[in-house]
Parts: structure tokens; C-alpha cells; sequence
């Protein structure tokens, strides 16, 4: 039973996101990926009663800030032209 609880989630984990990939940018993907630890620890903490000391809930304000801050960051980087088309702007 132990190894059925050990391998169901782990086969299941990398399964769907496998599949996620070939649904999202691998960027997505990873980041949604990086959050899976923060979301682990909210998850025992809400349906099994888990406590969390202050060391595990600064980690996850660090993951989840970090993946907020990339977004932010990709969003504008996306946004605005590259150097390549202001160099030919200032020329034309």
C-alpha cells in the first residue's frame, strides 16, 4: 500500500505534466511547477491538519512572490519591441 501511495502521485505528477507541456509554453509549465511545493504545504495545512512553523511559510511567500515577480517581469519584457526594431526606428 505504502508504494501504491508513493508511486500513484509520482507517475500521475510527471504524467500531467508531460502533458502540460505539450498544451503550454514550457515557461508556464515550469512556473506552475515551481509553485507545487507552496500548494503542497497549503493543501496539508487546510485538509490534514498540518502546522507550519515560519520557515515554511516565508519559503512559500518566496516561491509564490517569485513566480508572480517572473510573470510580471515576462509580461513587460513581451511587451515592449525588441532593441533590434528600435535600432531600425532610429534609423528610418
Amino acid at each position: 500500500m505504502l508504494v501504491l501511495l508513493a508511486a500513484g502521485p509520482t507517475v500521475a505528477g510527471f504524467g500531467l505534466y508531460n502533458v502540460s507541456l505539450s498544451l503550454l509554453p514550457s515557461s508556464v509549465a515550469n512556473l506552475i511547477l515551481t509553485t507545487e511545493p507552496a500548494f503542497t504545504a497549503m493543501t496539508a495545512y487546510a485538509l490534514l491538519g498540518e502546522r507550519l512553523d515560519g520557515m515554511q511559510i516565508a519559503g512559500s511567500l518566496l516561491i509564490l512572490s517569485g513566480v508572480v515577480f517572473l510573470r510580471v517581469y515576462e509580461g513587460r519584457a513581451a511587451s515592449q519591441p525588441a532593441p533590434a526594431m528600435q535600432a531600425a526606428d532610429a534609423e528610418a
